[in-house]
């Protein structure tokens, strides 16, 4: 029993770090370990900087991806329905369906 509350203890922040996967704490750690060896202070104050930075751009363009994704949808739907398409039939989608395991 008191293995297992050990190894729990242990565990507890792995599991912690694992379930939070965006927000700036996040990105400061993922950041900090791509820039761990850095030569020094300043090179590595510069290397988390620039990381960050990188990482906050990925995610604007994914989520302007996602946008115009959605919006393009939209206009082949409205299309479809001025064509006298159904609603229903028409409904354009841009979710494949897959979701990642919780």
């Amino acid at each position: 029993m008191k293995r297992l509350a050990a190894s729990l203890l242990v565990a507890l922040p792995l599991v912690t770090a694992c379930a939070a996967t965006s927000g700036p704490e996040y990105r400061k750690s993922v950041a900090w370990n791509r820039c761990a060896s850095s030569p020094g202070p300043d090179a590595r104050a510069s290397c988390i900087k620039t990381q960050i930075a990188l990482m906050e751009a990925a995610d604007r363009s994914e989520a302007q991806s996602v946008k115009a994704s959605q919006e393009a949808a939209e206009d082949r739907q409205a299309k479809l329905e001025a064509h006298g398409v159904p609603a229903d039939k028409a409904k354009q989608t841009t979710d494949s369906g897959l979701k990642l395991p919780k």
